[in-house]
C-alpha cells in the first residue's frame, strides 16, 4: 500500500466504523524507530490525527448511523480469507511499561533502571512492582524492551500501546431505542430482534447504590439526562483544590481525568456520554431517552482524548482508581471499556486480573474490524481473564453487525450495537454504531442483577448474561452463541451452556511433551454446572477438568473448568468435551496439531537459482503457495503455506495462520507457528522484481519447493532502492527437513544497524510456547551462510530390563523401581501400565528433556498364592518398551 494508507484498522475511532483508518504517513505503526521518527514529528502526527478524526465524526454524524446495506452474509469466514494485513500496534515514544519481579528493593531497581538511563515517571497502586519509565532522548522503544527483559529481575517489560474509542417509560425518544424495545420502528426492523427491556424493568429499574464506571472520553455529567444519575463523590465535590476525603486525588466528584492529569471527567468527544446514557440515562424523567437502568450510579475515568485516543499507562490509571474507590466502600460491580487497539499488554491485563480479585467484572467492546479475534486477537476484550466479557454487535434484525468482530471462543455474546440513539454533550442526542454501543447494553443488564439481588458476585452476574440471552444462528461464532435478553437474565431457570475456551481456535499446534490447557465454560444460569471430561482420540485418553481454582483453573466456582493434556508423540488429535446436563446446538470439540521439536546445524551454502513466480506482495501483505507436495513440517503434512513479506511463513493447512506484527523473540505466544528464516520489517514493491518468488525444483519423489525474498528492502530504509538482502527457505518432498540459505544479509547505507540480521528474528517455532531460535536482534546471519533445520529425535531408555519381586506374602506389598531416562535430544514424553496384580504408583506420566531420568515406582500386591508373570509397557514418542516382571505370592513369609 502506499504510504499515506499505511494505518492499521483498529477500533474505530468514538465508536464509529473505519472510513479508511488511515495512520499519518510519517509513522509505521508500533516501530516509532529513533533513527525515522522524532519527538515533534510525533506531536504533528498526533495533530493531523486529530484532524482527520474530527472530519470524520462530521461525515459520520452527518449520516447519523451506519448504512445497512453490507450485511454479512455468513460471520464462519475461511479463516485466512478474511484476514488482512496486521500492522505493529501503536505506541508512544520515549516510555515504557516495566515490572519488577517481587522481593527487588528500591535501590536494586533503580541501579536497573540506571543501567540505561532511565526515569520512573509513574507508579501504580494495583499492580504491584509495575512502573512507566521515561527513556533517555534517541533511546528505541524496542531495544529498552529487549534490555530489561533480559535482566534478571524483571517479570515484564513492553512498550505503551495507544488505544482508540471504538415497564414503558415516559422519555419522549424511547420509541426510537430498538435496542431496548423492537417494535419494527426502523424500516426493515424484526419486532422482538432487543433485549427485552419493559419486561426486565417490571422487576427492577435498577438502582443508585450500584456503580459502574465508564472508562472513555469522560461523560458530560451536566447533561439533563444524566447528570441525576451520575456517581457523586460527595466530600470531594466542593471544588476547593484539596483531597478532602483522603483518596490522593482532588475535588474527584463524578470521577477523574487521566490524559489531562486531572479531576474532571467532562466529555470533550462525546463516545463516553453517549456510553453512559445506553447504560444509565434517567427513566421515567419526561425527557430523551432511557438507559438500562432508569437509577445507576455513574462514575466517570476519562483516559482517552478529545481525538479518541489514550495509551495503556492511563487506562491503567483508571483502574487504579476504581480499585482505590471500590477498596473505600463504593459498591462498583462493572466498568465499561468501548475501547481498544493496542497489543498485547501484560501490565492492562494484570490490572484486569486485580478487579476481579475485588469483584468487578470488566465488560468490553469486541471490535469493529469483521475479524476472528480467536486469530487475529483484539485488546483488551480478548484476555482470557474470567472477569471480561467480550460483547459483539447485532442490528435490529437480530444478525451480526456487518463490522462486528466475532469468535467462537473470545467473543461472550451479542448485544444491540447499530443505530443506537443516546446522550451526547450539551444536552443532546445522536446515533451511534459499533460494538462501543453494544457493550454498554451489557454493563447496563450487570448493573440490573446486581440491583435486583445485592448479593450476587460477579461470577453470578456474568454466568447469568452469557447462560440466559437468547441462542440464535447469526450468534454461532461467539462463545455462547446468544444475544444479551434482560429479562431471562433476571428470571433465569434451567439454562446450561457448554462452550469450549482453550485450546484456542478449532485447530492448533502443540509440542511433544508440552503441557496443553484446556478450558470449558459450563454453567447453568448462575452456577457452576459439573465437572467436564475431555476425550482425546486418538487414543481415547481422558482428562478431568475441574472449577477448583488450582492449578491452570484461575477461579474456584466460576464455572470455567481447567485442565491440562501432555502429549508424547507427532500426530492430530481431536478433543471432545462432555459435560453433564450440558445443552449445546453445535459439538464441543477442537483439535491439536502435535509437532516435533527442530534443531538446526550450518552447511555449506548450496543456494538454489530459480525463476520462479512473483507473488506481488505489497508492504506488510501476505500471500498463500500451494505446495504440489505435502510439507512435513514437524512430523505432519501441510500443503498451504502463508507467506509474509515480513520474511516468514506460517503451515496453514487448518488456516491459522495470519500476518504478524513487528517481530520479536521466540517462542512468540501469539503464533501457532512460525517459519522465520529473516523475520524483520521488510519492504516489497509489487509492482517491481523486490518482491518474494517461489518455484518447485525437481522430480517426483524427491523435489523441492523453494520460496525466495529476492532483494527485497528494510522498511526504513525504503528509499534506497540499492539497500536490500537476499535469501531463500527450500522445503523437500517426503522429509520434515528445511533449509534456509542466505545470499546476501548486508542492506548497507543507512540500514547498516539491520545487516545480517540486527533487527531480525531467526528461528522455527512449532507452538506458541515452543520454539527453536537460532537468533534475534543480533548481527549473526552472514552472506554466503546456511542453516539446515532437522527434527530432534527422542529415545527411550528402561532400566533394568526386567523385575523380579521374588516372595511376597498375600494381603502385602512390595514395590520396585524402574529408571526411564531420555537418552536422544527432543523432549521424551510418555506413560506406562502393568496389568494386575502389579501396578504403577507414581512416575507417571513423565515428561523429560535430553539426559534427564524418571523413577517410576512398580507395586506386586498378590491377593492369591501363586506365580505372576506379566508384561509392564512404558510407552513414549521416543519408543515403546515392553519388560518381564515376575512375583510369587505366598501364604507366609
Amino acid at each position: 500500500m502506499d504510504e499515506a494508507h499505511r494505518g492499521r484498522r483498529k477500533h474505530v475511532p468514538l465508536a464509529f466504523l473505519p472510513v479508511g483508518g488511515a495512520t499519518p504517513a510519517h509513522i509505521k505503526e508500533g516501530h516509532m524507530n529513533w533513527r525515522i521518527l522524532r519527538v515533534k514529528e510525533w506531536s504533528r502526527m498526533n495533530r493531523e490525527r486529530r484532524e482527520l478524526v474530527v472530519a470524520m465524526l462530521s461525515v459520520i454524524l452527518a449520516l447519523g448511523s451506519v448504512p445497512n446495506g453490507a450485511q454479512q452474509q455468513t460471520h464462519r469466514r475461511v479463516r485466512m480469507s478474511s484476514l488482512g494485513a496486521v500492522h505493529d500496534p501503536p505506541y508512544a515514544p520515549g516510555e515504557i511499561l516495566v515490572r519488577f519481579k517481587e522481593g527487588l528493593s528500591p535501590y536494586e531497581a533503580a541501579a536497573v533502571h540506571a543501567g540505561i538511563g532511565a526515569t520512573v515517571v509513574e507508579r501504580y497502586r494495583t499492580v504491584e512492582n509495575l512502573v512507566l519509565v521515561k527513556l533517555p532522548p534517541g533511546m528505541d522503544v524496542k531495544e529498552a524492551v529487549e534490555f530489561y527483559q533480559q535482566h534478571p529481575d524483571v517479570l515484564y517489560a513492553e512498550p505503551n500501546y495507544f488505544v482508540e474509542a471504538h415497564g414503558i417509560p415516559n422519555d419522549p425518544r424511547f420509541g426510537e431505542l430498538w435496542g431496548l424495545h423492537n417494535t419494527g420502528q426502523r424500516s426493515g426492523s424484526t419486532p422482538g430482534a432487543d433485549i427485552k427491556a419493559p419486561r426486565a424493568w417490571d422487576i427492577t429499574t435498577g438502582s443508585q447504590d450500584v456503580v459502574v464506571v465508564v472508562i472513555d472520553t469522560g461523560i458530560d455529567y451536566t447533561h439533563e439526562d444524566l447528570s441525576a444519575n451520575m456517581f457523586r463523590n460527595v466530600r470531594d465535590c466542593n471544588n476547593n483544590n484539596a483531597d478532602d476525603d483522603g483518596n490522593g486525588f482532588i475535588d474527584d466528584c463524578y470521577g477523574i481525568d487521566t490524559v489531562n492529569k486531572d479531576s474532571d471527567p467532562m466529555d470533550d468527544n462525546g463516545h463516553g456520554t453517549h456510553v453512559a446514557g445506553t447504560i444509565g440515562a434517567v427513566g421515567n424523567n419526561g425527557i430523551g431517552v432511557v438507559g438500562v437502568n432508569w437509577k445507576v450510579g455513574l462514575m466517570a475515568c476519562k483516559f482517552l482524548s478529545a481525538g479518541g485516543w489514550g495509551t495503556t499507562d492511563d487506562a491503567i490509571k483508571c483502574l487504579d482508581y476504581v480499585g482505590v474507590m471500590k477498596d473505600r466502600g463504593v459498591n462498583i460491580i462493572a466498568t465499561n471499556n468501548s475501547w481498544g487497539g493496542g497489543g498485547f499488554s501484560r501490565a492492562l491485563r494484570d490490572a484486569i486480573d486485580v478487579q476481579r480479585r475485588r469483584g468487578i467484572l470488566f465488560i468490553a467492546s469486541a471490535g469493529n474490524a469483521r475479524r476472528d479475534t480467536d486469530i487475529l486477537p483484539a485488546y483488551p476484550a480478548g484476555y482470557f481473564l474470567p472477569n471480561v466479557i467480550s460483547v459483539a454487535a447485532t442490528d435490529d434484525t437480530d444478525n451480526l453487525a456487518y463490522f462486528s468482530n466475532f469468535g467462537r471462543q473470545t467473543v461472550h455474546l451479542g448485544a444491540p450495537g447499530n443505530g443506537i440513539l443516546s446522550t451526547t454533550p450539551g444536552n443532546t442526542y445522536q446515533v451511534f454504531s459499533g460494538t462501543s454501543m453494544a457493550a454498554p447494553h451489557v454493563t447496563g443488564v450487570a448493573a440490573l442483577l446486581k440491583a435486583q439481588d445485592p448479593r450476587r458476585d460477579w461470577r453470578a452476574i456474568r454466568n447469568l448474561i452469557l447462560a440466559s440471552g437468547e441462542e440464535m444462528a447469526p450468534l454461532t461464532e461467539t462463545i455462547s452463541r446468544r444475544r444479551l435478553d434482560a429479562y431471562r437474565a433476571l428470571t433465569c431457570s434451567d439454562s446450561p451452556l457448554l462452550a469450549p475456551l482453550r485450546p484456542l481456535a478449532p485447530a492448533v499446534t502443540g509440542a511433544i511433551g508440552t503441557p496443553v490447557d484446556l478450558a470449558v465454560l459450563h454453567i447453568n444460569c448462575a452456577r457452576p454446572n459439573g465437572e467436564v471430561t475431555v476425550r482425546i482420540d486418538p487414543g481415547g485418553e481422558i482428562v478431568t477438568l475441574r472449577d477448583n481454582g488450582l492449578g491452570t483453573d484461575q477461579v474456584a466456582e466460576d464455572g470455567i473448568y481447567s485442565g491440562q493434556w501432555v502429549p508424547y508423540a507427532v500426530g492430530t488429535y481431536t478433543l471432545s468435551f462432555l459435560g453433564e446436563g450440558a445443552a449445546s446446538s453445535r459439538p464441543a470439540s477442537g483439535s491439536v496439531n502435535v509437532l516435533a521439536s527442530y534443531t538446526f546445524s550450518s552447511p555449506p551454502l548450496r543456494y538454489r537459482t530459480i525463476t520462479g513466480i512473483n507473488l506481488r506482495l505489497g508492504d506488510d501483505s501476505y500471500g498463500v503457495v500451494v505446495s504440489p507436495f505435502p510439507i512435513f513440517f514437524g512430523g505432519i503434512g501441510f500443503t498451504d503455506l502463508l507467506v509474509s513479506s515480513n520474511g516468514y511463513i506460517m503451515p496453514t493447512a487448518h488456516s491459522f495462520g495470519s500476518t504478524l506484527p513487528g517481530n520479536f523473540s521466540l517462542p512468540f505466544s501469539e503464533a501457532f507457528t512460525l517459519i522465520a528464516p529473516f523475520w524483520d520489517d521488510l519492504y516489497l514493491d509489487p509492482r517491481t522484481d523486490q518482491n518474494v518468488f517461489w518455484a518447485v525444483l525437481g522430480e517426483a519423489p524427491n523435489r523441492e519447493l523453494v520460496i525466495e525474498w529476492r532483494n527485497v528492502r528494510n522498511f526504513y530504509c525504503r528509499a534506497d532502492s540499492t539497500a536490500t538482502v537476499r535469501f531463500q527457505v527450500v522445503f523437500f518432498e517426503g522429509k520434515s527437513e528445511i533449509l534456509f540459505n542466505y545470499a546476501d544479509t548486508t542492506f548497507g547505507g543507512k540500514c547498516t544497524f539491520a545487516d545480517r540480521g540486527g533487527s531480525a528474528t531467526v528461528g522455527i517455532q512449532i507452538a506458541p510456547d515452543s520454539a527453536t531460535q537460532f537468533s534475534s536482534y543480533t548481527q549473526s546471519v552472514s552472506d554466503g551462510m546456511a542453516l539446515t533445520w532437522t527434527i530432534l529425535q527422542s529415545i527411550l531408555s528402561v532400566t533394568p530390563e526386567s523385575l523380579d519381586f521374588g516372595s511376597v506374602v498375600v494381603g502385602r506389598s512390595a514395590d520396585r523401581e524402574l529408571i526411564v531416562q531420555n537418552v536422544g535430544g527432543s523432549i521424551l514424553a510418555g506413560t506406562a501400565s502393568a496389568p494386575s496384580p502389579f501396578s504403577i504408583v507414581s512416575g507417571i506420566p513423565f515428561t523429560l528433556r535430553s539426559g534427564e531420568r524418571q523413577v517410576i515406582a512398580v507395586r506386586f500386591a498378590p491377593t492369591s498364592s501363586g506365580i505372576f508373570e506379566r508384561t509392564i509397557t512404558v510407552a513414549s514418542n521416543g519408543g515403546i518398551i515392553n519388560l518381564r516382571v515376575v512375583g510369587r505370592g505366598v501364604t507366609s513369609p
